[in-house]
Order: C-alpha cells, then structure tokens, then sequence
C-alpha cells in the first residue's frame, strides 16, 4: 500500500510541476486550460475555421484511430518535438490535447521556451471529449454526429 500511495505523490508532484510552468517564459504567451466541454461551447468554430493550428499530441497510431477536426499530429514524445513544434511558431493560436494531459503538459513545456502567441489546451482531454459525448472526431469509432 505505501508504494502506490508513494506512485501517487509522485504523479500529483510532476501535475503539480506542470501546472507551475503553464504560465510560460516568453513574454507574450497566454496559456488557457479549458474542459472539453469548455472548449465545445466557446471555441468549437476553431475546429471548422482554421483559426487556430490544432495540435494532437498522441502517438500516430492513436491519432490515426480518431482526432479532433482539422488536428495536426506530432507525438508529444517525438525525440524532435521542439523542431516539429516551431514550424507553427508564428501561428497566433494554438489548441493542443491528448488524450488526457500528460502529453499535453510536454507540449506546454516545450512551447514555453519560443512560442509568443496564445495557446488553449483541453485538460480533460478526447477522454472527457468522449464522456461528454461532443462531435468534430474524425473516425468512425468516435463519431457522435
């Protein structure tokens, strides 16, 4: 028992670290964390307008398997995630998930060093895009439209 409350605290430490840095380090950065539900009810025309560069940040295979409308890939654990990530450097806004949000979290992190513009990332990930029964999934096995 004391190793799965000691597995836990470590989780909550690096969350917890994660959140710290969302603020970022450049200047004109904005980081906005919102729900899925959030993200639906007041940023959905995002996913249709091409108003923001939408970033999934899971592996390929799962990205392939379903993703947001209009969502780019780049793994998040990509060995080469910074260099994926500054060819949109000069994109004003930024929409990142996973399917939770530890990939989400790296992506923060590694944007935090060059990005100046706004990014919104989804907390609750295509997990609470799924519970929450939303549209704008490209795949059969997630379609809800």
């Amino acid at each position: 028992m004391k190793k799965k409350s000691y597995t836990l605290f470590l989780f909550f430490i690096a969350f917890c670290s994660i959140c710290v840095s969302l603020p970022g380090k450049t200047s004109g950065q904005q980081v906005v964390g919102v729900s899925s539900l959030e993200f639906y009810e007041n940023h959905r025309h995002l996913l249709e307008d091409g108003g923001a560069t939408i970033i999934d940040g899971r592996t390929a295979e799962m990205f392939e398997s379903g993703h947001l409308k209009n969502a780019i890939n780049i793994d998040a654990d990509d060995p080469n995630l910074i260099d994926l990530l500054q060819e949109h450097a000069d994109e004003p806004l930024i929409v990142i998930y996973c399917t939770t949000i530890r990939r989400t979290g790296d992506i923060l992190q590694a944007l935090e060093e060059f990005y100046e513009g706004k990014i919104i990332y989804i907390n609750d990930g295509l997990r609470g895009w799924k519970q929450n029964g939303l549209p704008f999934l490209n795949a059969a096995d997630y379609m809800a439209e």
